[in-house]
């Protein structure tokens, strides 16, 4: 192969040719070997980088001469190699210095030993019921990584300060979407085992953005709970709610009026195509599904009666029953057709909080039963987390919606643009 191939080549093409090289010569002959191989590049890619960190800094390369620039800062060797814990096991590393110690390293830091995410997965395992003897232990065999026990302490001391920290919070002051749900996560209980309900809300603020209101525990379940959960929002400085979706529980509705009396509660349509769905014969079930939305995503009510006609006429002679639970829901959907398209897509669905759940569901699922509450709290913030940094925009069709609800609302919403 010429040169010129090889320069055209990128990193990714270089990294497997080597790993075909190296299988062919026998280095490589199954998936550890794989994982061993990928492992072995973390040093030096982490090396090189602190060293092109240095000259960056120095703002010349490490063979540039500098004649006749003598008090200019140069390089002064390295600092002694220390070990640093990493998920993939431990690396040596040595931090290049400068003549004039004015070098601050961002990849690895002065004093850093451990890289961002190794303190998650203490967390996780400690979540998860292990003693500290057996995170130690579990590192050791999974990583290579000895961390001591004070270290662990430390970590989860932080983490449950900063997670009641964040259930505690002040709220802001108005919602204009919020979505309500329930999951599901198995949990100790002196001698027995059950599936206790978490709660969790999302709330989209007056300027568009979400965020995750809290998470709250019970035994199940309940409407009488709800209220609770709506009373902590108030405590934690929530005035006002313009929309609520959720699945309808019983004294959902009634719990949501108590306390925020001018709410508008909304149906969740994917529940209730959800309990149609469950009346479906399977060969017709994809059918019946695709002609029951038409209903829902008509652009006026007129519209969605018709299609609700045509559906009645269709299967009404042998799906009765299915028949009837699509007039009966027509009671949740008619609200819906007096708000423009854009905010009722917002309303329409509690699918946002139901995405939520099933990243949350990620770390619960198929992990055994959790030790406490407190545990469960640790491990679905950590994962919250994660998920509010992706959400740094406003939600889709913002300007829009904003414009549609200053017209609805008004100073109802205006006034809190302000604080």
């Amino acid at each position: 192969m010429s040169n010129d191939k090889k320069e055209n080549k990128s990193v990714n093409d270089l990294i497997i040719d080597e790993a075909v090289k190296q299988f062919k010569e026998g280095k490589i002959k199954n998936s550890l070997d794989v994982e061993n191989y990928l492992d072995s590049l973390l040093q030096p890619l982490m090396q090189k980088l602190l060293d092109t960190e240095l000259e960056n800094h120095l703002q010349y390369s490490k063979y540039t001469h500098l004649k006749g620039k003598k008090s200019q800062n140069i390089r002064n060797g390295y600092c002694k190699s220390k070990t640093v814990k990493t998920k993939y096991g431990n690396i040596k590393i040595k931090t290049p210095r400068d003549r004039n110690s004015t070098f601050k390293p961002i990849i690895i830091e002065k004093g850093q030993t451990k890289l961002t995410g190794f303190e998650d997965k203490c967390i996780t395992l400690y979540a998860k019921g292990m003693s500290l003897r057996d995170i130690e232990k579990t590192l050791k065999e999974m990583y290579g990584v000895k961390i001591n026990k004070d270290d662990i302490t430390r970590l989860i001391s932080a983490v449950s300060e900063e997670t009641e920290k964040w259930k505690s919070r002040k709220l802001k002051p108005m919602y204009v979407f919020t979505y309500a749900d329930c999951l599901y996560v198995p949990i100790k209980d002196d001698f027995t085992t059950s599936k206790k309900a978490v709660y969790v809300i999302i709330g989209v603020d007056v300027y568009g953005y979400k965020e995750i209101l809290g998470l709250w525990i019970d035994k199940t379940e309940s409407g009488s709970f709800w209220n609770n959960v709506f009373e902590d929002l108030k405590e934690r400085g929530v005035q006002d709610i313009l929309y609520m979706s959720s699945d309808g529980i019983a004294g959902f509705k009634g719990s949501l009026e108590r306390v925020f009396p001018k709410t508008q509660s909304q149906r969740c349509v994917v529940h209730l195509v959800r309990n149609i769905y469950s009346l479906c014969p399977k060969k017709d079930s994809k059918e019946i599904i695709q002609d029951y939305k038409k209903i829902y995503t008509s652009s006026s009510l007129e519209e969605a009666n018709f299609q609700l006609n045509v559906f009645k006429q269709k299967y009404e002679k042998n799906q009765q029953r299915i028949v009837k639970k699509a007039v009966d829901f027509m009671q949740y959907l008619e609200p819906l057709f007096e708000l423009p398209q854009e905010i009722r897509k917002c309303i329409y669905t509690s699918n946002a909080v139901e995405s939520v759940n099933s990243a949350l569901r990620k770390v619960t699922r198929g992990k055994g039963a959790f030790p406490n509450e407190n545990s469960v709290y640790k491990v679905l913030y950590l994962r919250i987390k994660e998920l509010s940094e992706k959400w740094k925009k406003p939600i889709q069709n913002w300007k829009i919606i904003q414009s549609q609800l200053i017209e609805l609302f008004g100073d109802r919403y205006t006034k809190y643009l302000e604080l």
